[in-house]
């Protein structure tokens, strides 16, 4: 099939791979960057470090390297489970599975068809999904706060600012290190 040499780019394949096992027929057609007008684009104003209004989505970080609870397959994400037995009280079949989706939905509340995980010693914190994720991160780290915050610091105040998901400390580190300025 297709040879790569870069580590990044072997995770790639390996994804690829596996998809491809998904479906009943897959071809693929190697376009060159010159005949990718929509690629070229949208490098061309990223490096420019221009406005990307045409695209509904930015990504701050490769898909192949979020970590694998962030990483959607099929429907849903992380909380649809837990959002799926707080709202209708559904439970997989295993019944360690079901167990153990007992012991970590006690630590969530839905308010306002919201999920928010119950704190200790703080307020309930409002739970993301992957996309609104990758969105406040690149806020507190950037924009908001201004200071490019270390891992720790950018965990901490992403938490003070009231959000969740299970893997910000992964995400806070790998967003600090792909940072130009950091």
């Amino acid at each position: 099939m297709y040879e790569t040499k870069e580590n990044r780019m072997k995770k790639h394949l390996n994804k690829v791979k596996q998809l491809v096992k998904r479906f009943k027929e897959a071809i693929f057609v190697q376009l060159l960057r010159e005949e990718n007008m929509e690629a070229d684009v949208l490098a061309k104003t990223s490096l420019a470090g221009g406005a990307m209004d045409d695209y509904d989505q930015v990504q701050y970080m490769p898909s192949i390297d979020l970590p694998k609870v962030q990483q959607i397959e099929g429907e849903g994400n992380w909380m649809t489970p837990i959002l799926d037995y707080v709202k209708d009280g559904k439970l997989p079949e295993d019944k360690d599975k079901a167990r153990k989706l007992r012991i970590i939905a006690a630590k969530y509340v839905l308010i306002d068809e919201v999920l928010y995980k119950r704190g200790f010693s703080q307020p309930c914190l409002r739970c993301l999904a992957p996309d609104e994720s990758n969105y406040v991160l690149r806020e507190v780290h950037e924009e908001a706060c201004e200071n490019h915050s270390v891992v720790r610091a950018l965990f901490h105040k992403v938490v003070r600012e009231g959000y969740y998901w299970p893997t910000i400390q992964a995400n806070a580190k790998a967003y600090v290190k792909v940072c130009d300025q950091c």
